[in-house]
């Protein structure tokens, strides 16, 4: 009768490292890039029929009236109040399907960093909005009843200030945090070139009588992130790990 000794195991060093990067690839294939943008993308869409069709709510009486022509010359109080609750409704949603992915896969994603900047920022941007109708950055237009489309170049200041307190900006800043939480090199890349967009948009205030001056800008935003949506959803890595 012969004895042989069973191989030995790989280390506790060996073993902690393996599973280190098995949790990495996890946490990579988990990845819910795809989701938040789409997300988002859906919100900003549905922003454009409150700014069409909500009545102006004159909170702070910025209305002036000439004959027959009203002229506000802020944002309707109902578009801020409908992008502080549709962002942070996003923000709920995405964490909840991230929460879903960490339970299904039994390894967890830091994803509370990104859902409490974005909502931290969407506060933020209502404040801001609120404190810039009494304290305008913005030069008012010399005839603001005139008819002709009005571009009004503003100064670096100004064009900082508003744009990184538009909604759009908001989600580009937050996705950055996204992108550090997930360690994603692409999305940074992606958050990167879509806030600089974003702001050269906010840039530039058009003063129209249009009631759909404002759907260049949104659709130009909501086109981004469903491209950046598809793009992550169909380059995502898979991995097959079994199921607890």
């Amino acid at each position: 009768m012969t004895h042989e000794s069973a191989p030995q195991a790989d280390g506790p060093r060996e073993l902690l490292a393996a599973v280190r990067d098995l949790t990495r690839q996890v946490q990579v294939a988990q990845r819910g890039t795809w989701f938040a943008l789409l997300v988002l993308a859906v919100v900003t869409l549905a922003a454009i029929p409150v700014y069409r069709y909500a009545p102006y709510l004159d909170l702070f009486d910025t209305c002036r009236s000439r004959e027959q022509h009203t002229v506000c010359m802020q944002p309707n109080p109902a578009e801020l109040g409908y992008w502080t609750v549709a962002l942070v409704l996003a923000y709920a949603a995405i964490a909840g399907f991230y929460v879903r992915q960490s339970r299904r896969r039994g390894v967890g994603t830091p994803i509370r960093p990104y859902v409490l900047v974005g909502v931290a920022l969407a506060v933020l941007m209502a404040a801001v909005s609120i404190w810039l109708t009494f304290h305008p950055l913005l030069p008012v237009p010399a005839d603001p009843f005139s008819t002709d489309p009005v571009e009004i170049e503003v100064g670096p200041a100004e064009w900082l200030v508003n744009g990184l307190t538009s909604p759009v900006a908001v989600i580009a800043l937050a996705l950055l945090v996204l992108a550090r939480v997930e360690r994603n090199w692409a999305l940074l890349a992606y958050s990167l070139g879509y806030l600089v967009i974003v702001l050269v948009q906010g840039g530039q205030v058009i003063h129209s009588t249009s009631p759909w001056f404002f759907l260049p800008h949104l659709l130009l935003s909501a086109a981004l992130l469903l491209l950046g949506s598809a793009a992550f959803a169909l380059f995502r890595p898979r991995i097959e790990v079994p199921r607890r």
